[in-house]
């Protein structure tokens, strides 16, 4: 189970970097089953180029994108349809250029919501007992922002030492 104290600084963090970010491109990952969405912030305050790089969502876990009906998010991912590729990219393409207005991490696991603006939710599984599902920071940032998915409901954490989390 995911440490009370490492959840609310990971969201912290994700919340400073993601918060008003709009879903800007992706790029193909070296296999189907990976992805990665780049966001972009145009406000000028907080956007991407202020850390210094890309502002990314790195998937190596399923994933799945819900409307704002009453659905029951998956609690693993064996409860997860599996996507085509295409499939996957039609998906990402309802989401182009809506804004994050809220991100946040499950309860005991580390899955991953991400509320856009259009009502939709990106859900990505945060569990797995051998591998990282998801990566989220910013490309080529000397500062280290990055928030990872590591194996066994944990998840770490790096912001830099500027970053003030209260």
């Amino acid at each position: 189970m995911m440490d009370k104290e490492d959840k609310i600084y990971a969201e912290k963090v994700l919340k400073q970097l993601f918060l008003r970010a709009q879903v800007d491109g992706m790029q193909f990952g070296i296999s189907p089953a990976t992805i990665k969405i780049y966001f972009t912030n145009f406000e000028g305050s907080g956007g991407s180029d202020d850390y210094g790089g890309q502002l990314y969502l790195n998937i190596e876990s399923k994933w799945c994108l819900f409307d704002n009906s009453p659905e029951k998010y998956p609690s693993n991912e064996d409860e997860i349809e599996n996507y085509s590729e295409d499939e996957e990219y039609i998906r990402i393409y309802k989401i182009r250029r809506q804004k994050v207005v809220d991100i946040q991490l499950g309860k005991k696991t580390p899955h991953l919501f991400i509320t856009l603006e259009n009502g939709y939710t990106i859900f990505v599984n945060g569990f797995h007992d051998k591998y990282e599902c998801w990566q989220a920071g910013v490309q080529f940032d000397d500062d280290g922002w990055l928030v990872v998915a590591v194996p066994g409901d944990e998840i770490a954490t790096w912001a830099p030492d500027r970053f003030n989390a209260k």
